[in-house]
């Protein structure tokens, strides 16, 4: 049902917010927390546009901007930390800001109809764990959903995100 494929990320300086959450309050947070790392990143340029991250290949669609959801557990399951992240085009060490290694991650790309209901996701997180567990690689990091569209704009067909592993 998912196609998973590997790709390779360069380091990226991020504006970042992070909060303990359970899913119920994270549907709640994270539009208004990607607002704010947004509005944060114009002290940095901006946020990175979509067509600037070759590695996202999304052939023939808009350049939009990315942002980066973190989670460290299954908010499903509970309250756990999130962090979302906006990749920034002039990013430097700052108090507001991070730089997220270089890594390969596993991923699955994601459309609008395949998100809904939120708790259809886990499905996506599951199978790409598991393909990388079948390969005999392992997970380095905390998965990752990485956003390059308007997702309440986005159609049912529309790619939104994309789930993913950082593996090594």
């Amino acid at each position: 049902m998912y196609e998973v494929a590997i790709r390779d990320v360069p380091a990226q300086w991020v504006v970042t917010e992070q909060r303990t959450v359970a899913q119920a309050e994270l549907q709640a947070w994270l539009p208004h927390a990607m607002a704010r790392v947004a509005a944060a990143a114009a002290d940095f340029g901006g946020v990175a546009l979509s067509s600037s991250m070759p590695f996202l290949r999304r052939d023939g669609c808009a350049a939009e901007e990315v942002f980066i959801v973190i989670y460290e557990g299954n908010p499903n399951d509970g309250p756990v930390p999130v962090e979302a992240c906006a990749p920034v085009v002039a990013g430097r060490a700052d108090p507001a800001t991070r730089l997220v290694p270089a890594h390969r991650e596993a991923y699955v790309r994601l459309s609008k109809a395949q998100t809904e209901p939120t708790t259809q996701i886990s499905g996506a997180y599951d199978a790409v764990e598991l393909w990388v567990y079948e390969r005999d690689l392992q997970v380095a990091d905390a998965p990752r959903e990485v956003y390059y569209t308007d997702y309440y704009a986005a159609g049912p067909n529309d790619a939104v995100f994309d789930v993913a592993w950082p593996i090594r």
